[in-house]
């Protein structure tokens, strides 16, 4: 880290891209332009941030959100002044939905250059509305004390908004007056030397994500004979953890537990005694619907993609909880429902004594049938069809890897056809927005130093998002 800045620019970006480093930062995404040149610097610069330079700044913003969601921790995403900006908005709306930490920090002209016809120059303050967590403008570069402690707070305090406890994006717009490269300036003159600098990080921590306090379920639902638990999708960092807690949750009960293929339950099998995967194939049966009727309904996180699922319960206004480490509201079915704040990648849920396992019982021998018929349909099957790639990936992948699945029909082939399997296998899927923006892009960012990962997506979607393919070059093994 250089200590001689040669103008106040250089020195503010420093800091900026310190603070962060300080709060548990390892990636920054940068996008080419002029007017972002000192942050781009200043990335480039910091050892202990791997700077990553991506040409488009649409797919940049997507890379880092598969980044985000793997690591679980804050990715800095850079572009330069104008419609660069714009460009990002489809992964933060993502980012947002889902809730992916990204620090957003968007390089802006002074203020004396904005509402003038000045080039590169669109209105970038609180660009992004209510899709980040924290939105601030910066003040233009100063080389004193004062204006740099204020910076530090405001850069520490939107990295603790991107974690805890909604997390998600964040937006720093960033202005900068030329010159925008390290070149020296008359008069400029530097309020640190190289003991005071590393002094004025020193109180700063890693930011992670809170454990919060160990959740009790309703007494009443002990009671419950008829339960059911549902797990929507999701991508925990922590999955062991995670299944390990979600599996103590429901082998206490006694309940059966519907998963959604893309969370990581159908990959860890063995955890869960109750199991069912074959639950849209059961569900069209009208006399099942009614055999089957719950009493109550846990939901981990959110709901199932199901819509059978979701309209059968929704019609049913069947009495649920949720349990969710996010102050959101994730009930599409506007049941009868409670919320319980409960992170199962950090501790479980208090439960006491099970209940009757007849209702269990009923549907694992279901479930057994659904997969005994899929097996045989499918290992019998030469002609190509679609959904077979899903039940072929159950079988097939490799422990330890990801698997990145696409919108529209992919997440309804994993639910219908990926089975149960042993071997734990990563599920990434934008499934905050729905939309088929940016997937391939956001493979990339799984893939970067992370575990083999593979893409299943549809043709449109695809071509949707072809200049990801030239962030291949960038991509480094773990």
């Amino acid at each position: 880290m250089p200590y001689n800045w040669a103008n106040a620019n250089e020195l503010w970006a420093d800091v900026l891209v310190e603070t962060l480093r300080r709060k548990g930062v390892d990636y920054a995404i940068t996008c080419p332009g002029s007017r972002s040149s000192p942050l781009t610097f200043a990335f480039a610069r910091n050892e202990a941030i791997e700077a990553i330079p991506i040409l488009d700044e649409r797919s940049a913003a997507f890379f880092a959100l598969g980044l985000a969601k793997r690591t679980g921790k804050p990715v800095a995403l850079v572009c330069t002044s104008g419609s660069a900006v714009a460009n990002f908005f489809p992964a933060i709306v993502e980012a947002s939905e889902s809730g992916a930490p990204i620090i957003v920090l968007t390089a802006d002209r002074p203020p004396e250059l904005r509402d003038c016809s000045a080039g590169q120059t669109i209105d970038q303050v609180k660009f992004f509305g209510g899709y980040v967590r924290k939105q601030v403008e910066l003040a233009v570069p100063e080389a004193s004390v004062a204006m740099l402690r204020y910076l530090r707070q405001a850069v520490s305090h939107c990295t603790n908004l991107a974690i805890a406890p909604d997390r998600g994006p964040v937006h720093l717009n960033v202005p900068f007056r030329d010159p925008l490269i390290p070149v020296a300036v008359d008069g400029f003159a530097s309020p640190f030397d190289e003991e005071s600098y590393e002094a004025f990080f020193a109180h700063l921590e890693s930011t992670d994500s809170l454990p919060l306090i160990q959740a009790q379920l309703p007494k009443t639902l002990l009671k419950v004979e008829r339960g059911l638990i549902l797990v929507g999708p999701c991508s925990p960092v922590n999955e062991d953890a995670w299944c390990e807690n979600v599996a103590s949750l429901a082998n206490s009960l006694g309940w059966p537990v519907l998963a959604d293929a893309l969370n990581p339950a159908r990959s860890n099998c063995s955890d869960f005694e109750s199991l069912v995967s074959g639950y849209e194939y059961i569900l069209r049966s009208e006399a099942l619907k009614e055999e089957l009727a719950p009493e109550h309904v846990l939901v981990v996180g959110s709901l199932p993609t199901s819509k059978e699922l979701r309209a059968w319960i929704g019609k049913g206004d069947v009495s649920m909880t949720f349990l969710s480490d996010r102050p959101v509201n994730t009930d599409a079915t506007q049941s009868r429902a409670n919320h319980v704040y409960a992170d199962f990648e950090f501790g479980g849920v208090l439960v006491g004594e099970g209940n009757s396992q007849d209702y269990c019982r009923r549907w694992l021998g279901l479930d057994a049938d659904v997969s005994a018929e899929l097996d045989k349909r499918f290992e019998s099957m030469e002609e190509f069809f679609e959904g077979k790639v899903s039940w072929m990936l159950s079988q097939a992948l490799p422990e330890w890897s990801a698997l990145c699945v696409s919108n529209s029909m992919p997440p309804r082939d994993m639910e219908f056809y990926f089975g149960k399997r042993e071997g734990s296998v990563s599920v990434y899927s934008s499934r905050g927005a729905n939309g088929i923006d940016g997937i391939l892009s956001t493979a990339m960012g799984v893939a970067h130093e992370g575990e083999p990962t593979y893409l299943l997506t549809g043709d449109l979607a695809l071509l949707h998002d072809t200049n990801g393919a030239l962030i291949s070059k960038q991509l480094k093994e773990a």
